[in-house]
Formats: structure tokens, C-alpha cells, sequence
């Protein structure tokens, strides 16, 4: 993992990912919430700069870790799977794609999902607008951050009740944004 890492920091040129690569040199363990979710966020942010096979081998990093009732530490998996199947399928991988949806939708509960629909067309966009008012961008970033993970985990794992026509238009809309962010 480290070697990994250190090589992900020195060839992507970007603030936020060498600040993650550190976070996780400096300190990752499997059983917390916080390192894990460093994890996610650089295969994220390695998915918004472009560097996609740097970012399915992040994934891999936590590709045997077992659900153990605990959706705080799943979340990470989960998140890391949907954006490897959203690579996979954008590359032809369907069969590849497929076998990590189905892991991820062992533990999901679409019946649910109707509890969120508000929550990501109305409430993140609240968030956002609030923050760009407000004038502190990088709190405006973490919620745009947010949806993004919220439109690709439950635009590849499916059933979710808004259209993956705008899930996609939402990621492609986000990560031109958060593109920017140096």
C-alpha cells in the first residue's frame, strides 16, 4: 500500500490528493472510519482529475474488506466498488462492472431509497447555494464532494428512484467543478 500511495502523490500534481496520500502514509487502519473514509476520497478525487487506473488500484485497497453490520466502515467499500463499476462499465466491462454491483446491493435496502430522493434533489443544492452565499467555497466543495459520492454510489448500484440520465448529468456537471479545485 504505501508504495502505492507514495507513487500516486509524486505523479499527481494536485493539493488534495498529496494531502490524502500523506493522511494515509502517515496513519491507516482498516477499523476507523476516518482513515477509510481517506481512502474514498482520494480514489474520488482520483476519479475527478482523470487518473482512473490509479483510482481502481486505490479501490482495491479495500476489496476484501467483509460488511460487518457496521455502514459506517461499509460506506468506504461500498463507495470504492460503485466507482470501479462506474470505470468498468464507462470502459465495456459490464461482466466486471456487474459482479461489484451485486456485491454492493447485498446490503442495501432500495425500499429506502425514497427517504433519500429529497435529501439529494433539494436539500445538497440548499447546502451548496447557502455555502457560495456565504462565501466559504471549500464548504460549498465538500458538499458538491458529497453529492458526487451520493450520484455514483447509487447511480451504479440501481433502483434508486431518480434517472441515471440525471445522475450521470449531475457527476459529469460536479466533477467539471470540482475539477478546478487544485
Amino acid at each position: 500500500m504505501e508504495e502505492l500511495i507514495e507513487r500516486i502523490g509524486n505523479i499527481v500534481d494536485k493539493k488534495k490528493v498529496k494531502s490524502l496520500c500523506n493522511k494515509i502514509l502517515k496513519k491507516c487502519s482498516f477499523k476507523s472510519e476516518n482513515d477509510l473514509r481517506n481512502i474514498s476520497s482520494l480514489a474520488t478525487w482520483l476519479y475527478i482529475y482523470g487518473f482512473y487506473n490509479e483510482m481502481i488500484e486505490v479501490c482495491d485497497l479495500v476489496k476484501d474488506v467483509e460488511f460487518s453490520g457496521n455502514y459506517n466502515l461499509w460506506f468506504v467499500p461500498d463507495m470504492t466498488m460503485c466507482l470501479k463499476a462506474r470505470v468498468f462499465r464507462e470502459r465495456g466491462m459490464n461482466k466486471e462492472a456487474q459482479i461489484l454491483i451485486e456485491k454492493v446491493n447485498q446490503f442495501r435496502h432500495p425500499e429506502l431509497y425514497k427517504n433519500l430522493v429529497d435529501s439529494y434533489e433539494r436539500k445538497m443544492d440548499i447546502n451548496i447555494a447557502e455555502e457560495l452565499k456565504n462565501n466559504p467555497k471549500s464548504l460549498a466543495e465538500i458538499w458538491r464532494f458529497s453529492k458526487l459520492q451520493f450520484a455514483v454510489r447509487f447511480r451504479e448500484a440501481g433502483s434508486f428512484p431518480i434517472p441515471d440520465e440525471k445522475f450521470d448529468n449531475d457527476i459529469q456537471e460536479l466533477v467539471a467543478i470540482l475539477k478546478q479545485v487544485k
